[in-house]
């Protein structure tokens, strides 16, 4: 299974979904999603930026970046705004209810799978997965999926920039454990830290490939890495597919640590591919 962490680079995709680009240029992430089209990843500059990331601070080359969620703002277009919502927090339940269609409701976990989802939200949750969360794996939803697409069904607003931002921070501890060939199994938003840099170094005068072309971003060959499961705390892996081979005995061991499971009212509102300004019943399947 080909795992796909990096943002697409091609907007054909999103179009094929009014109802998703209905949604994303209302919530202002259109934008985003276009300029992450114009570009061509670069791994090694996504992975030395967050192994140098400190404090909000990274030099590159000599070249000195902030990362913060002011600066994601400008650097991808997507308004500062909205109830910060960390990862690894809970929603309640009764916020899934329009989402999930209702034999499986009474099934429901923190983690429950793709299938489970209502056909007319499940193109654009897929979407929001490629674009925004970087997963590489489309087979589980995890409750800040259902957070997600409550943002871009107008039920209740959250900001992105700051999703982005403690993403980014979150894989500095888990790169630094690792060897550079592991490394690249656990790092994702690609795309994004790209645009980030390229934001800041017009502001600086500094031209792109004159500072990409720089040595330090020069990456030695690098062996294979060893498989490995490790699950990030409240999220789904960023790992690679692992066969046990049969002589095994024990599979390998994964632990998971939950956040606290804070509750808020339920908002009974949902936006239906239905009712989109311009999107018509049909387009939804």
């Amino acid at each position: 299974m080909v795992i796909q962490r990096e943002e697409p680079t091609s907007l054909a995709e999103l179009q094929a979904y009014p109802l998703a680009v209905s949604c994303f240029r209302y919530m202002s992430c259109f934008q985003f999603c276009e300029r992450l089209a114009q570009i061509q990843h670069d791994s090694e500059l996504a992975r030395l930026f967050v192994l140098h990331l400190h404090d909000g601070q990274v030099t590159l080359a000599g070249v000195n970046f902030v990362l913060s969620s002011e600066v994601i703002s400008e650097a991808t277009g997507i308004p500062n705004v909205g109830e910060v919502w960390p990862k690894r927090k809970v929603l309640d339940y009764v916020h899934f209810e329009p989402y999930v269609m209702p034999a499986f409701m009474r099934q429901l976990s923190g983690v429950f799978p793709f299938r489970f989802l209502r056909r007319e939200y499940a193109p654009i949750l897929r979407l929001i997965m490629h674009y925004f969360t970087c997963e590489g794996r489309f087979s589980l939803v995890y409750s800040y999926h259902i957070r997600l697409l409550m943002h871009f069904t107008r039920v209740r607003m959250m900001n992105i920039p700051v999703f982005f931002f403690q993403n980014i921070q979150r894989m500095v501890p888990i790169l630094q454990r690792k060897t550079p060939a592991q490394q690249f199994t656990s790092l994702y938003h690609f795309g994004l830290i790209q645009l980030i840099v390229s934001h800041q170094l017009s502001q600086q005068g500094i031209p792109w490939e004159e500072f990409i072309s720089h040595e330090f971003f020069i990456a030695p060959p690098q062996p294979q890495p060893e498989p490995e499961v490790i699950y990030e705390e409240g999220g789904p892996s960023h790992q690679p597919e692992i066969t046990v081979p049969r002589h095994v005995a024990s599979s390998p061991r994964v632990t998971y640590q939950k956040g606290p499971r804070a509750l808020f009212a339920a908002a009974r509102r949902v936006l239906s591919p239905q009712h989109v300004e311009g999107v018509s019943p049909s387009s939804s399947d």
